[in-house]
């Protein structure tokens, strides 16, 4: 059986077959050993709108290039200088677009520590600002390191934000949070939820589109 170069086939012992599309465009079978080609072709017919689906979406997704002196923050991107000798531990120029710092910024833990310091601030700040504003009332805030979401919030409303939106642009984090504010009084994402969110944020779906396009990079 021949299939296409951007098809790998893996035979194992499991009960059922799985079909995977990676952000690569990679589509990667997974079937059982007693599976014949004819199954196989079977499965990728069977799959194939889903296939073609998430292909699409994988080649709409845009990367955020980068050079080494630079770092995103806020949807920009931001040139670092790093100066052990400077005074201050680091300094954000928001209008010229530049973080000096006298910690070596580009070391990954460094990094992710100083990231996650911002994004509590500015996250606690929002959530502060946004809830007082629209009259939606939350316990907690909890800053998580998550690899699937951007904000989650509990039946006990407690909200969770994922750190990494503070790479994301302003509007991004405010769709976020007001997502998650609206769950404080809708758990679930039904018609009553929607509207909610299109009256205290009608432009979600920019942010939505955005998440969708570059959420990958962040």
């Amino acid at each position: 059986m021949q299939l296409p170069d951007n098809y790998i086939l893996v035979r194992k012992e499991v009960k059922h077959a799985r079909v995977r599309v990676n952000e690569t465009g990679i589509v990667r079978i997974i079937a059982p050993v007693v599976f014949s080609d004819l199954d196989i072709e079977n499965l990728i017919q069977k799959k194939q709108r889903w296939i073609d689906k998430n292909m699409k979406f994988f080649r709409q997704m845009a990367k955020i290039n980068l050079q080494r002196n630079q770092l995103l923050l806020y949807g920009n991107r931001y040139n670092y200088f790093y100066d052990s000798t400077f005074a201050q531990k680091v300094v954000i120029n928001h209008e010229f677009k530049t973080i000096r710092a006298k910690r070596d910024l580009l070391e990954i833990a460094i990094l992710e520590k100083w990231y996650k310091d911002v994004a509590k601030k500015h996250l606690t700040n929002r959530l502060t600002e946004l809830s007082e504003k629209l009259n939606f009332a939350y316990k907690k805030l909890y800053i998580r390191n998550q690899k699937r979401k951007w904000g989650n919030c509990s039946k006990n409303q407690n909200i969770s934000l994922n750190w990494r939106l503070i790479k994301a642009p302003v509007f991004v984090i405010d769709y976020i949070i007001v997502h998650e504010l609206i769950h404080t009084v809708v758990m679930n994402h039904s018609h009553k939820f929607w509207t909610l969110l299109k009256s205290h944020y009608p432009d979600y779906r920019q942010a939505i589109d955005w998440l969708d396009k570059y959420g990958n990079n962040l």
